[in-house]
């Protein structure tokens, strides 16, 4: 009787060791990959995050990123914003509405500047300069490995549809930021900065098989209102003059009276040639003959700004917003100037020399 229960017993254990045993090669490339997980360093996870973004190679290569994002407001109303980079070099970001004040931020690679308006504000503390030399790459994790910054792991966080990777990201002035990472791709899902705002990362593309954000919702400490951006165009090694991201006002917003009248050629973009007077831009073909007029009025919004209407449509009294353009001058040399423009469907940004030079 005892050689029969012991012989149940070893058929038992071998049976029970078979089941762990399947079970264990079932499941051992999750075991092996989540220790092999467990052992990542900060570094090697936001490696495997460039890497996913289009690996380090080919991001190296894009020498400069024009951007234009449609941002919605927390007011309902809506802005554009033109960004333009000079990778680890040079930014500037552009925001103009037709409700709304408009903004710029300039930095030639030394200083700061932010036009509000009619106001001039020339940054010099530590914590904004960083935040916008990260913005002089189209990747910030990119960006903090390019400036060195120190990178340490924080505990694991899981979310409702997303288990992530936590990084801490510090640069040698203080400045630190927190990073969330997909597990499953090392996608950047969310950073949260200094001051408490966040940014998710709620869709992508690739363009030129680099990975660019789509779709970004910011939020804003001790706030429940949301502000939502929508690409809206890219566009990567384009020549970007430097005037874009020189500043031409020392503490007043003006315009020079050689940019409000004169003639101007387009240097980029659709070719465009114009004379501006105090009241009208008459558009001319290759032999001077006009082909459009447009009226005009300065100081729209800001000092830098005017609006345009064409001749007819101000002949037939249309004061609809889809038959105006707002124009703004966002930088201005004795060469000539760069501008943005929007409509109610249509954005670009534009630079223009005088004729006489």
């Amino acid at each position: 009787m005892l050689r029969i229960f012991e012989s149940q017993r070893q058929f038992i254990i071998k049976q029970m060791t078979r089941r762990h045993i399947i079970l264990l090669i079932y499941f051992l490339p999750t075991l092996l990959f989540a220790q092999k997980q467990d052992r990542l360093t900060a570094s090697e996870i936001v490696d495997s995050s460039i890497v996913f973004c289009g690996g380090e190679a080919r991001i190296s290569k894009i020498n400069s990123v024009q951007t234009t994002y449609v941002v919605y407001q927390p007011d309902q109303s809506m802005v554009i914003v033109n960004d333009k980079l000079k990778t680890g070099q040079k930014y500037v970001q552009c925001i103009l509405s037709k409700t709304n004040s408009p903004q710029t931020t300039f930095f030639n690679g030394e200083k700061i500047s932010r036009v509000d308006g009619n106001s001039v504000i020339h940054v010099t503390d530590i914590q904004s300069k960083e935040e916008v030399k990260l913005k002089t790459y189209s990747q910030i994790q990119y960006g903090y490995k390019k400036l060195n910054y120190q990178l340490s792991r924080l505990p694991d966080q899981k979310f409702k549809n997303f288990d992530c990777f936590v990084i801490n990201a510090k640069a040698s002035n203080g400045y630190t930021t927190l990073n969330f990472f997909d597990k499953t791709n090392y996608r950047l899902l969310m950073v949260v900065y200094p001051n408490g705002n966040k940014s998710a990362m709620i869709e992508y593309i690739f363009k030129d098989s680099v990975l660019f954000n789509s779709q970004i919702v910011n939020t804003f400490a001790n706030s429940k209102d949301l502000q939502i951006l929508k690409l809206q165009s890219i566009e990567l090694n384009a020549n970007i003059s430097s005037t874009w991201f020189n500043c031409p006002y020392s503490d007043k917003v003006y315009i020079p009276e050689y940019i409000k009248t004169g003639q101007f050629v387009s240097t980029n973009g659709e070719a465009t040639t114009f004379n501006r007077t105090k009241i009208s831009m008459d558009y001319t073909d290759n032999k001077g003959n006009i082909v459009l007029r447009r009226f005009l009025a300065w100081d729209i919004v800001s000092p830098d700004s005017f609006g345009l209407i064409d001749e007819q449509a101000f002949k037939n009294n249309d004061k609809s917003s889809s038959s105006q353009i707002l124009v703004r001058v966002v930088s201005w040399d004795q060469h000539g100037y760069v501008c943005q423009w929007i409509t109610d469907k249509y954005t670009a940004t534009q630079d223009y020399k005088l004729t006489s030079e």
